[in-house]
């Protein structure tokens, strides 16, 4: 019995390590998403690892979209690694790597919940309940959103890079003594922007538990004199790394209109995050929630009222010792807040992969307010109440498995964010996308009205109707989308690239060149872009001189390889078509139409083409490959 008690808690640790991986087992092959669309499989610095140290120097290099081109050298250097060690646009590579830094993180946060409880009071069983803790932040839906995001590995990159700082600091010795503990905040702040509120969450740790001070005191000159002499350097090297990146992001826009209507609705979104810690109900890729226009709004008042009442929770615990692990966690959530609802208004005024980083210290707050409220009670009682916590961990689990499953693919992500948020017009428009690229062209065009009627000055929806149009053999209508496009977003690399390729297919072009050199003076970045001058500006292939028609499929695959090769795709997809009236199952004709057709730059094509070859083969790596070269660059929002 002893021996089992004394091996209790590693056990207990395996178990949620475990039942960590099981639960995120299902999405490691889950597709790219959204913003890596110009972040990563659009983006021509990630392919080459030597680019690195110019992501140091240039935000040009996050993005091919100069709107969205901020100042995070860490997240793309992991893109660039992981795109090396993937051989290409591989999904499970960035999926293993953002799953390895989650883990990290939060086997890092058993540590820091503990050290933070027995700063509260000191007793063995905390360990216990700071792996609660770090269990439910591990398993909880909404990280999810997160963790399957993979452009969204900023979060995580921040996150632990504020996680290890404060860890390091309270650790002590020689990493707080040469300031060593500033090393991990530097490196969050290179991941995304709000890693800088490691300073002001610093500062109250060392207020609250080391100096012992309540809120009531850090409100006076003499307690926050000292308590910034400690803390001072946070703030200079924090505020400094962010003040560096701000001058090299000079083509970034966060994209808001009204900085007062989006204050107005942060309330109502702070509450709705709050809330999402026990009831994550409502995930959605994109809810694009409307802003709100009037202070007399009632979700102001109620949201107001929720945090108020937060901030008045943390008062009243800050004042004694063995809460104030609530009073920090309260802070912490509102902290970690405060670049995304105050400072800059951002295209969206909510955004749940938002919660990943306040998450850390609310979930602390909930359960260490859950442990003083149960530590009295009888023996049996506590023992309910450990099992009710193990019955949320299995619930939240299963949120989470499920929010893998949507998250797999385009379609499924899109079908679930219209479904949530029907009235979201980027949403429709994303979704008649996926339509379109499966051929269901009359479908996608119900999508894009729908879009239109409610975003009629979207640029990208513009561009998709082109491309649309273009599909349904309406060239003059392509045209006016195409051109419509570029006067809604002059800037936006997309609308002059897409828009060259079509000039191209009818042979204009001297006109697409044109065009295509602009989206290249817009974003240098832009994979396909540069891909598309590449076949404007190469030689003409001399004619294929005539040979007898095969007789067998292998002959004509062998001829098709020819022909590719000389650059006659057109006639490589004939051939091709041939060998497999005589073989129907031939996967390399398949894979060979799909190789033909992305050079001619019919990417939807190419990938059911590639896709028949891997339903025939599923190992088959060079249709594995070309596949992801055609998904790379088919058009995305």
């Amino acid at each position: 019995m002893k021996t089992l008690r004394r091996f209790a808690y590693p056990i207990a640790c395996g178990a949620a390590l475990l039942a960590t991986l099981l639960v995120y087992a299902n999405h490691f092959h889950n597709a790219f998403h959204f913003d890596d669309a110009h972040t990563i499989e659009n983006n021509a610095f990630v392919r080459s690892v030597r680019n690195i140290p110019l992501f140091f120097t240039s935000p040009a290099t996050f993005s091919s979209l100069p709107s969205n081109q901020s100042y995070r050298p860490l997240v793309t250097t992991t893109l660039a690694v992981d795109y090396w060690l993937g051989g290409g646009l591989d999904t499970f590579a960035f999926h293993v790597t953002s799953f390895g830094l989650f883990l990290t993180q939060c086997v890092l946060l058993t540590a820091l919940y503990r050290r933070l409880m027995d700063h509260a009071r000191p007793d063995d069983r905390n360990r216990w309940i700071a792996l609660l803790a770090a269990a439910w932040y591990a398993l909880h839906p909404a990280n999810a959103e997160t963790v399957n995001y993979i452009i969204a590995r900023s979060e995580i990159l921040s996150t632990l890079g504020v996680v290890s700082a404060l860890l390091l600091f309270i650790h002590g010795g020689a990493a707080r003594r040469y300031h060593l503990y500033l090393l991990p905040a530097v490196l969050g702040v290179l991941g995304k922007e709000p890693a800088a509120m490691f300073a002001p969450l610093l500062f109250l740790y060392v207020g609250l538990f080391e100096r012992e001070l309540s809120l009531r005191d850090l409100f006076r000159p003499r307690p926050v004199a000292a308590v910034l002499r400690t803390t001072a350097p946070a703030f200079l090297v924090c505020l400094g790394t962010v003040a560096i990146g701000l001058s090299l992001e000079t083509t970034y826009s966060p994209g808001g209109t009204s900085r007062w209507h989006y204050l107005l609705t942060q309330p109502w979104v702070i509450r709705h995050y709050a809330l999402s810690v026990l009831l994550p109900i409502r995930l959605s890729a994109d809810t694009q929630w409307p802003l709100v226009l009037s202070p007399l709004d009632i979700r102001v008042w109620l949201g107001g009222a929720a945090i108020a009442a937060g901030l008045a929770l943390a008062w009243v615990t800050s004042r004694r010792r063995t809460a104030r692990p609530i009073a920090f966690g309260l802070l912490w959530f509102f902290v970690a807040l405060l670049p995304t609802s105050s400072l800059v208004p951002l295209s969206e005024p909510m955004n749940d992969h938002r919660m990943f980083f306040p998450f850390v210290g609310l979930i602390l707050a909930v359960v260490w307010a859950g442990e003083l409220s149960v530590r009295h009670l009888q023996p049996r009682w506590r023992v309910l109440s450990a099992g009710v916590a193990v019955a949320v961990l299995f619930v939240m689990a299963y949120g989470t498995w499920q929010r893998n499953i949507v998250w797999r693919t385009e379609e499924s992500l899109w079908l679930d964010a219209t479904t949530k948020s029907p009235d979201n017009g980027r949403g429709l428009m994303n979704y008649g996308v996926i339509q379109m690229n499966q051929g269901n062209y009359q479908v996608a065009d119900q999508y894009f009205q729908r879009a239109l009627r409610l975003t009629p000055h979207y640029a990208y929806l513009h561009v998709n109707l082109g491309v649309l149009n273009v599909a349904l053999g309406r060239p003059a209508e392509a045209e006016r989308y195409f051109r419509q496009a570029q006067q809604d977003d002059p800037n936006n690399p997309i609308s002059y690239t897409l828009y060259a390729r079509w000039l191209k297919s009818v042979g204009r072009t001297e006109e697409a060149r044109l065009f295509v050199e602009r989206a290249l003076e817009l974003s240098p970045a832009d994979a396909e872009a540069l891909a598309l001058l590449a076949d404007l500006t190469a030689p003409r292939p001399a004619a294929m001189p005539s040979v007898p028609a095969p007789d067998t499929a292998e002959g004509w695959l062998a001829l098709s390889l020819e022909q590719y090769l000389a650059h006659h795709f057109e006639e490589c997809i004939r051939s091709s078509e041939h060998a497999l009236e005589l073989r129907p199952a031939y996967a390399e004709a398949f894979n060979n139409i799909c190789a033909a057709q992305n050079a001619l730059g019919n990417y939807a094509s190419a990938a059911d083409a590639c896709e028949h070859a891997l339903a025939l083969q599923p190992g088959y790596a060079l249709a594995r490959n070309n596949l992801a070269v055609a998904k790379a660059r088919l058009p995305k929002s």
